[in-house]
């Protein structure tokens, strides 16, 4: 496994508790633990010394309140797992980044405990009694997960919260150290403690910004942006009357019970003709936009851990939303999948128009967003990863002399562009060969990509700025954040590519492919439904 695989896994298995209270609770409480400090840094020295002490105290235990209750309320509100576990392992597992990450997270969480329990604590023998309460109520969170079934009593955890609320208890000892004698090596200390403090602030602002993006970006990717309606219904092949369910998410199918899985992040995915060299919009005429010549439906399982992409001709019969050359709606009609953009702006509008016609084509089945991209982006894509290397499968010497039957070729600038793009309009259902070529570039690419990645892990963010004129999508950042999270732990192979079992016909003008609807209704099936282990209901 990457390291960028396993620290997104540990940042994940960390942000993913925390999503049982609402972003404004972290925030209101941030918000507070701050007033709090600035109130007891800046305010409370002007005051008298009795009344100093009693400010400073009360902000301190404020601070340890909130602190306390935020550990609680996850621990409580945790997901419940409905068995109680000890687990007596410290260090179990593979020991990786993504171990590493949940280890430091974890003890970095007691550090503000720590300090804040020893500043409160009077007497003496204050560190051995701030650790003894530290220890005592990390066993407490501990004990709530096991006795109310939120989690597991975990060893490891109850070794490295107190080993943080440790580290926190020293800083502290180290801090009055510091501020209590008037020499160089005093003030070094304090320079470096106020270092450390900011690094700290900012390490747990970075990762606020990203849970907030990760979560909000999960909730954004559960909507379902078409507007077409679910038609899955119960059926059996021979044609016999199935069972139904009353529940919508279960359908019967040849006699077996499937439950609609929604662990499921669906993408259209698009490449766009267009006469412009960059996504051009259009509002003053329909019809002229352009047209999606490549048109894949990701499927992101984060059950499985498995993407499949599923492969659809520009030219298959469906219906499709139609209007006339002054935008004015004619209705559906049944025609060319790839022609649904054309009728759009060229852009948001297009894209839409595409998702409705490929949803009502999977029998309304849920999309959550979109991504098209100018197909002459190709080649700056191709570049930016090093190149994709793949074998021609026919002669095509006649588009570039490199492009011999068989020949394992390095493509490079416009060469990626016209090994995906080119189809000899002379021979019938030549888009059929074609799209044979862009799956193979799609695998390939895909495996040079996530080299490219590794080597610079920039490359996503500084692509993403270069093509902002070749592209149309619905991925904000909070959108881009969670699928970056999600897609870096799961796998693609070549197997993960399916086309649409279908036959092609010569039409009047244009060649026409029409899906089998029995090996579509399969394939949906498969896809976004898992099989129900219990009987389901009868008929």
């Amino acid at each position: 496994m990457g390291v960028l695989t396993s620290i997104s896994r540990g940042l994940e298995a960390v942000s993913t508790p925390l999503g049982v209270l609402p972003d404004m609770v972290y925030a209101a409480a941030a918000a507070s633990f701050l007033l709090l400090l600035i109130v007891y840094v800046f305010v409370t020295p002007s005051w008298r010394e009795k009344k100093r002490k009693r400010g400073r105290a009360i902000c301190v235990w404020l601070m340890f309140a909130i602190y306390v209750l935020l550990i609680l309320a996850v621990t409580i509100l945790g997901k419940r797992t409905g068995d109680s576990a000890v687990d007596m392992g410290i260090f179990t597992g593979s020991w990786v980044m993504e171990t590493l990450v949940k280890v430091a997270a974890g003890t970095v969480a007691f550090v503000p405990l720590g300090a804040l329990i020893m500043i409160l604590m009077k007497g003496k023998y204050q560190a051995a009694k701030s650790m003894g309460a530290s220890f005592a109520l990390a066993l407490c969170v501990e004990i709530l997960q096991l006795v109310l079934k939120t989690g597991v009593f975990d060893l490891g955890n109850l070794l490295f919260h107190t080993i943080g609320a440790g580290i926190g208890i020293v800083f502290v000892i180290v801090w009055k150290y510091a501020f209590s004698r008037k020499s160089a090596f005093s003030y070094a200390m304090r320079l470096m403690l106020s270092i450390l403090i900011v690094l700290m602030l900012l390490e747990t602002a970075a990762f606020g910004a990203y849970h907030v993006l990760r979560t909000t970006g999960q909730e954004h990717m559960d909507e379902n942006i078409s507007a077409a309606e679910n038609q899955m219904i119960s059926k059996n092949t021979d044609g016999s009357d199935a069972k139904v369910s009353s529940d919508p998410d279960v359908i019967w199918y040849n006699g077996k019970a499937y439950r609609y899985n929604h662990d499921l992040v669906t993408m259209l995915v698009m490449g766009i003709d267009q006469e412009s060299d960059t996504i051009e919009e259009k509002d003053d005429v329909s019809g002229e936009s352009g047209q999606a010549d490549t048109i894949f439906l990701m499927v992101m399982d984060k059950s499985k851990d498995e993407i499949k992409m599923i492969s659809i001709s520009r030219d298959t019969m469906t219906q499709i939303k139609t209007f006339d050359y002054k935008g004015n709606y004619l209705g559906k009609s049944k025609n060319h999948l790839g022609l649904a953009y054309s009728f759009g702006d060229g852009k948001v509008t297009s894209c839409q128009y595409m998702v409705d016609a490929v949803s009502n084509l999977f029998y309304g089945m849920p999309i959550n967003g979109y991504v098209a991209l100018n197909m002459n982006a190709v080649a700056m894509i191709n570049n930016a990863v090093g190149g994709v290397t793949v074998t021609v499968p026919e002669d095509m010497t006649q588009v570039d002399p490199s492009f011999a039957e068989g020949a394992a070729v390095t493509l490079t600038g416009d060469q990626a562009l016209k090994f995906t793009r080119y189809r000899d309009t002379e021979k019938d259902f030549s888009n059929n060969s074609r799209m044979e070529r862009q799956k193979q570039y799609l695998v390939n690419f895909i495996g040079q990509a996530v080299k490219a990645m590794k080597a610079d892990m920039g490359l996503p963010v500084s692509l993403y700025q270069s093509l902002t004129d070749d592209m149309v999508t619905n991925l904000s950042l909070d959108r881009s954040v969670y699928l970056a999270t999600e897609a870096m732990d799961m796998h693609f192979t070549a197997d993960g590519i399916v086309s649409l079992k279908a036959k092609s016909k010569k039409g009047s003008v244009y060649d026409e492919v029409y899906v089998d609807d029995d090996a579509l209704y399969d394939l949906i099936i498969q896809t976004f439904y898992t099989e129900e282990q219990s009987e389901g209901e009868s008929k």
